[in-house]
């Protein structure tokens, strides 16, 4: 597992392999604007997996920051396994890549969310020690507004 350097143009084009088949309903036109839009997030992470040098795995992440704790939060916002790879440990591999880089980094806590549908996501986060908040932090509600 890697950490994305933005700048470097081998990483962003197996970046935009796995970004391609994970989000294949965007035109071309979007996929590279998003790509580029979040390579130039000062707050995000990106991560890749690769195996014999072709990319396997990515994670899409967004640094916070907890008040409550005064420390930094580490978001999974998008977490994708190529279908050539899913069932080979990649995503554990990838999981523990994060966590690795959150505590050499001090952050408070690596955060992310699933479908409820999604049991295989939730098999792997399980089996990473991840939990459900809402089971963990009773009587908390996540809400949110849609802009756009």
């Amino acid at each position: 597992m890697i950490r994305i350097e933005v700048e470097n143009s081998n990483q962003r084009s197996q970046f935009a392999i796995l970004f391609n088949e994970y989000s294949p309903d965007l035109s071309e036109k979007i996929d590279s604007h998003a790509i580029d839009q979040l390579f130039e997030l000062p707050y995000f992470h990106g991560f890749i997996c690769s195996v014999d040098n072709e990319p396997a795995a990515f994670a899409v992440c967004f640094e916070s920051y907890s008040t409550y704790r005064a420390k930094k939060v580490l978001n999974i916002h998008d977490f994708m396994v190529s279908s050539d790879y899913r069932g080979k440990g990649i995503g554990k591999s990838l999981l523990n890549g994060i966590e690795q880089h959150s505590r050499d980094n001090d952050y408070l806590k690596i955060t992310l969310e699933v479908g409820e549908n999604n049991i295989a996501a939730q098999r792997l986060y399980n089996a990473c020690d991840y939990e459900d908040e809402q089971v963990a932090l009773k009587g908390l509600l996540h809400w949110q507004k849609y802009l756009a």
